[in-house]
């Protein structure tokens, strides 16, 4: 039965016939009627519009949707002083996942007698020019602006691009890394207005930006003179936050969000860095090593040293959330930084691109068991078997770091020797070698330094990085084999 069926049905009904309604023609009753009509016909007029718009229209769950699947640009920093084979191989193997490369080319560090120091990185240009990738140069300004003699730091951007090209490297824009402070930002204006003037309208000009400068009266004059604008939202403030805060982080995309009349994008971390406590403060170490007392000459306390690094479950979190960010304006993100085989504070490329591209993050701990005949130690022939000297090494295939395995067991046969190393202990029972980590105990991890146990995303020593490898000890056997190991 329809609609308006059911409805006459109704109308019709003992219900309606009742003692309340046995007017039937009375002018209420009619008044009754007419609005009943007029729903109905109001109600099928929904129906049927509704049915000649598509399933899925302008609803909040499909915006929601459409939101989720946009894509934003990702673009890594390659930051090296000093280029490398490892460069070319990491430019190589990142051009699936990152869209855009942003090169370190100029780094100015201006002295108070007006000298300033200008180191120029010798980048490979052919390694670039076979990279199909939009390039950005990028010029580092250290110091305070005010001291930097602006004619000079001019003339030296504007001959990097004349040479680049010339060489025939062709560079999308130029980025300049300054941390201003907030008070100094209208002469850092000044000058950008000026570099602005005198670049080649081909280029754009992008610039990094400090969230310090969000609450600043000066910042937003700034977009006047610019096209692009990089947020930065990782820095060691406080060790205890370690290298990224994603809840502070996503404050200040909102706040730049309301401010900003360009595109920008947001720098995020894939770098680790040691932090020094001392009486006086935190001091951060990244690429160059810092030489550090033992002690704080001020409180004679030990200066407690720690190896923070970004966490790639919770970066790869908030790129999740970057790409529901409903703001046409941002355009992307730039990882800081590109990872060259070898280097120690930063994540191994294989995290980097799982962590950009949404993939699942996992660690993969295996043991390689390493044999190597030893001729010298062969017994006299037919009569025993050759000993094999064996090494045992840990390796994580995984693309995200993992913890030791507590205990590893392997049957061994007819062994002459063994020793453990890195932390592990090693005994033989009745056939079966046996590699164990001890665990720490509580005190032990009071005596640690007090910013180590608070301390989020600290690398740990019990850790083993993702292509990382660990040689846990050897052993001399007529046989090896593996037969468990266990998580902690």
């Amino acid at each position: 039965m329809d609609l308006r069926s059911r409805y006459s049905t109704l109308f019709h009904s003992k219900r309606f016939q009742s003692k309340h309604f046995e007017l039937k023609r009375s002018k209420s009753l009619q008044a009754i009627h007419r609005t009943f009509s007029l729903l109905l016909a109001l109600s099928f007029g929904s129906v049927s519009l509704g049915a000649c718009q598509p399933a899925n229209q302008d609803t909040s769950s499909s915006k929601a949707d459409t939101v989720a699947q946009r894509e934003l640009s990702q673009e890594v920093y390659v930051w090296q002083r000093q280029w490398r084979d490892a460069n070319q191989s990491a430019l190589v193997e990142s051009q699936s996942t990152f869209n855009g490369v942003r090169i370190l080319a100029l780094q100015a560090h201006p002295k108070p007698n007006g000298t300033d120091i200008w180191f120029e990185v010798r980048v490979n240009h052919e390694w670039l020019q076979a990279d199909p990738r939009p390039k950005v140069a990028v010029i580092r300004l250290d110091g305070q602006l005010t001291r930097l003699n602006n004619r000079e730091a001019l003339q030296k951007i504007l001959a990097l691009i004349q040479d680049w090209q010339a060489k025939g490297t062709k560079l999308a824009g130029i980025e300049i890394d300054h941390d201003s402070a907030s008070s100094k930002l209208a002469a850092y204006n000044a000058f950008l207005r000026e570099l602005k003037s005198q670049l080649p309208h081909t280029l754009k000009l992008s610039i990094t930006s400090l969230p310090a400068w969000l609450s600043s009266p000066a910042f937003p004059p700034l977009f006047d003179n610019i096209d692009e604008l990089v947020l930065q939202i990782h820095s060691v403030s406080d060790p205890r936050l370690g290298l990224f805060d994603p809840a502070q982080g996503w404050q200040w995309v909102e706040q730049l969000s309301r401010l900003t009349k360009v595109p920008y994008l947001i720098a995020l971390p894939s770098y680790g860095s040691a932090v020094y406590s001392t009486a006086s403060g935190y001091r951060v170490e990244n690429e160059v090593p810092m030489r550090m007392p033992l002690a704080d000459t001020a409180s004679s306390q030990h200066v407690a040293r720690q190896e923070l690094m970004a966490n790639p479950q919770v970066l790869q979190s908030f790129v999740k959330k970057l790409h529901t960010f409903a703001d046409p304006k941002l355009k992307g993100m730039i990882w800081f930084r590109l990872p060259l085989e070898g280097d120690k504070r930063v994540w191994p490329l294989s995290t980097l691109i799982a962590v950009a591209k949404q993939q699942a993050l996992a660690p993969h701990i295996e043991l390689e068991i390493v044999s190597q005949a030893n001729a010298s130690l062969a017994l006299i022939p037919n009569e025993a078997p050759k000993s094999t000297l064996f090494q045992l090494v840990l390796v994580n295939k995984g693309n995200l770091a993992g913890k030791l395995p507590s205990q590893l067991s392997l049957a061994a046969q007819s062994c002459s020797g063994y020793d453990a190393q890195n932390g592990y202990q090693a005994k033989l029972t009745q056939g079966t070698l046996v590699w164990q980590l001890p665990q720490a105990t509580s005190t032990e991890r009071a005596a640690e330094p007090a910013s180590s146990q608070f301390a989020p995303n600290l690398i740990s020593a019990v850790e083993l990085s993702p292509n990382g490898r660990r040689v846990i000890g050897w052993a001399r056997c007529e046989s090896l084999h593996l037969q468990g190991i266990y998580a902690p």
